[in-house]
């Protein structure tokens, strides 16, 4: 049993400006022993709890079903959103973009306690003015993503959120698409990262945090 307190995230929109602005550098938060902490109550809340679905949408496929891990249980989030705030509290990131669906819920909650802009990186069909786009292949389906292109700012050092990354051809589409808006993708992160399907090769040299890694679930 993971002891956890709702208080360890306050959700106060605290202002990133007092944090500071140092450079991000993932080698340097990784050595973080408060990190760590964060990330192991984080990782053992989502595998305790994580929801896998086989055989859905295809056969072949292990469903990680984000919604009943992360939606249904505020401890869950909590743990989760606490883990990614003390990854990237007081460092030169400026926004916060999360790939639908799943990054959605997960990227606008880190985005809150950082006080930061939220960018959506949506599915194409959905109603965006002036959008850049881009198609990606999966391992059960097509996709074709979108992007606001003026709502990211030239320049701009920007976190992408996902729920998950296996092969990684969603988030390497979702960061072509940030660095045609003229954004800097500084670290993917996700919850869960299935390692044998590659995902992290895929999308280098950007690097990549994860909370859960396993080689498969």
């Amino acid at each position: 049993m993971v002891a956890f307190r709702e208080t360890d995230v306050p959700l106060d929109g605290d202002d990133q400006a007092a944090w500071g602005r140092l450079p991000f550098d993932p080698m340097t938060r990784a050595a973080d022993p408060d990190l760590a902490e964060a990330t192991r109550i984080a990782s053992e809340l989502l595998d305790a709890k994580k929801v896998i679905i086989p055989g859905f949408p295809r056969p072949e496929v292990r469903y990680i079903d984000f919604y009943r891990t992360f939606d249904r249980h505020p401890d869950v989030r909590t743990a989760a959103v606490r883990c990614l705030r003390k990854r990237y509290a007081g460092f030169a990131v400026d926004a916060i973009a999360g790939i639908g669906n799943g990054g959605f819920g997960l990227g606008s909650c880190l985005a809150l306690v950082l006080n930061l802009p939220f960018h959506p990186i949506r599915k194409a069909g959905d109603t965006v003015y002036d959008a850049l786009s881009t198609s990606i292949g999966m391992i059960y389906a097509k996709r074709d993503l979108t992007l606001a292109a003026d709502v990211v700012v030239k320049s701009s050092n920007v976190v992408l959120v996902d729920d998950t990354i296996a092969t990684g051809g969603t988030i390497k589409g979702s960061i072509e698409l940030l660095h045609r808006a003229g954004a800097t993708v500084v670290e993917v992160a996700t919850l869960f990262e299935t390692i044998s399907k590659g995902g992290r090769r895929a999308i280098s040299p950007v690097p990549l945090f994860s909370i859960l890694s396993r080689d498969c679930f």
